[in-house]
């Protein structure tokens, strides 16, 4: 049995049917094909006949006539596929093809046979051209199952693969609107809070808009990609940090306890944002001017588990992660990049809330 690395000569015939019978693979193929059928015809004829001669120049005369009918019929089917005909119709017509392509070989053989000494045909003499037509039926019959086999074979291939870029796009498409939704509402807040602190802490606004600004480059800067490297990520979310440190007018400390082997880990853009996110939401609520906020990294075997926690209390574990919003946002991207292969969880620990995801594997890029 071949496989895909290695085609056989039919399967090859068969890849370039899916590309079009005019392709200059179909021809190599159908090229080769023949002249292995003309070694193997000349043989049989040879042992029927006892005369090399004649052996010749009846394969001489007919595989090529053989060619010309196949390609002929392939370059019918081609255009016919095309146009919305039966199957059934299809072939019916083949069928029919066949026989008369060998009833027409047949004779063609008989008539040259007449052409050489009576005694030249060695085995069963007075059924020639019976022969002639049983061959050339089995060779025309096994073309077209195969051709037909391997055509039919490609173009549910053909058609799966389109089912597939089709999800694929729909799925990028959806990422993508995604992660659209996660900035508007932050940019919107931070510009408020520059406005507001233009004429009272002008400092203040004008540190923040230089941060911002670094914040922004960061993100227009992979717009578009759906993964990024943790190391990124945690850049981005430290300058996030800085800036809702100042927007808040909170003293908020960051804290990354991260494994090295996790850094080159590729997660989905904005991810670490999401946590960081959602901690200073919680954190905002605790009864403290000061308060921090703990990133932890760490990469085991294929598995690599992020985790962000911060003070507070946390009284509905499970609806803010299933709900809509960031959380809700992030847990959907998670899924579409690791299909059945991610984890996320939101626990009180002690006094700290601990949002942690695990992702298993490498990541599907859409």
């Amino acid at each position: 049995m071949a496989t895909d690395d290695q085609p056989t000569l039919f399967t090859a015939l068969g890849q370039e049917l899916s590309r079009g019978e005019s392709s200059p693979g179909f021809w190599r193929a159908q090229v080769t094909g023949w002249l292995i059928l003309a070694v193997i015809g000349f043989s049989i004829r040879l042992a029927i006949f006892g005369d090399a001669v004649a052996a010749f120049w009846l394969t001489l005369s007919l595989e090529p006539l053989a060619f010309l009918m196949t390609s002929a019929a392939a370059l019918w089917h081609g255009r016919v596929r095309s146009a919305s005909h039966s199957s059934l119709l299809v072939l019916a017509c083949a069928v029919l093809l066949c026989v008369a392509a060998s009833a027409l070989l047949a004779w063609i053989a008989l008539a040259i046979h007449q052409l050489f000494p009576p005694d030249t045909l060695r085995v069963l003499p007075e059924n020639q051209y019976r022969l002639g037509f049983l061959y050339y039926m089995g060779i025309f019959s096994i073309w077209t199952l195969v051709y037909f086999g391997v055509a039919a074979e490609l173009a549910a291939r053909t058609a799966r693969l389109s089912r597939m870029k089709a999800e694929t796009h729909a799925l990028r498409l959806e990422l993508e609107h995604l992660q659209s939704q996660i900035e508007p509402h932050f940019l919107f807040n931070a510009l408020n809070t520059i406005v507001a602190e233009i004429d009272e802490r002008p400092a203040i606004a004008s540190e923040m808009t230089r941060r911002l600004a670094a914040y922004l480059r960061y993100s227009l800067d992979r717009r578009g990609q759906g993964l990024c490297r943790l190391g990124e990520e945690l850049e981005a979310a430290e300058a996030y940090v800085r800036i809702q440190a100042l927007r808040f007018d909170r003293e908020l400390e960051y804290r990354c306890h991260i494994d090295p082997a996790s850094l080159p880990c590729f997660i989905p853009h904005m991810t670490l944002q999401g946590l960081v996110e959602n901690a200073i939401k919680h954190g905002m609520r605790a009864d403290t001017r000061r308060f921090v906020i703990n990133v932890r990294t760490r990469r085991r075997d294929d598995e690599l588990i992020v985790a962000v926690d911060n003070p507070g209390e946390l009284h509905a574990p499970y609806d803010l992660a299933k709900g809509g919003g960031g959380l809700g946002n992030l847990c959907r991207r998670l899924a579409l990049c690791y299909p059945d292969r991610y984890e996320f969880s939101l626990h009180q620990r002690q006094e700290r809330i601990v949002a942690e995801i695990r992702l298993r594997g490498d990541p599907v890029t859409p």
